[in-house]
């Protein structure tokens, strides 16, 4: 490394203004994993809307797009949760921003017991062939309904994205 507490201090400050990003934004969850790969490299992985599943092989058993063939907006990403019939769409993905020069994008969600639910993946570049990837859950309103609780609905999310973090982990560091 040529100046380690220089990159100290550049994580720092992205870390601090994401917060202050998200806090403005009103995201009810973040979460981030630094990597040790370039932002290239992490973002040509992330951006392959269909290879999706592959993030969250515990709490995703299929993902498809119908007609894909490059990732845009517009898109929907139907995933079958684990233990459900092959090709049913247990909730869908609506892709609404897709910025490939930000190594950004941001998709509505629907099918969970959340109104207006949208995520968001971004790719920031750290220097020195590093990066870190970024989740994000904008505001939304939970769904009262019998089969889960606001808490287990937080819970369920957070635990899909430790393991999302833990695969870029896996595969970069």
């Amino acid at each position: 490394m040529k100046n380690p507490i220089k990159t100290i201090a550049v994580v720092i400050t992205i870390l601090m203004t994401m917060n202050v990003q998200a806090q403005q934004a009103n995201a009810i969850m973040t979460k981030s994993v630094v990597l040790n790969a370039s932002v290239d490299n992490v973002w040509e992985e992330l951006r392959q809307l269909d290879k999706f599943g592959e993030l969250f092989p515990n709490f995703i058993a299929e993902v498809w797009i119908d007609d894909y063939k490059v990732p845009k907006e517009g898109l929907v990403r139907k995933c079958t949760s684990p233990g459900q019939k092959k090709g049913t769409v247990s909730y869908s993905e609506t892709i609404s921003e897709f910025d490939d020069e930000k190594r950004f994008y941001s998709y509505a969600v629907s099918g969970v017991p959340a109104k207006d639910m949208v995520n968001m993946f971004k790719v920031v570049d750290l220097g020195y062939k590093k990066s870190m990837v970024v989740w994000n859950s904008t505001s939304w309103t939970f769904v009262e309904n019998p089969h889960m609780t606001k808490e287990q609905f937080l819970g369920f999310l957070g635990s899909a994205l430790d393991e999302a973090m833990a695969q870029f982990d896996k595969k970069f560091n």
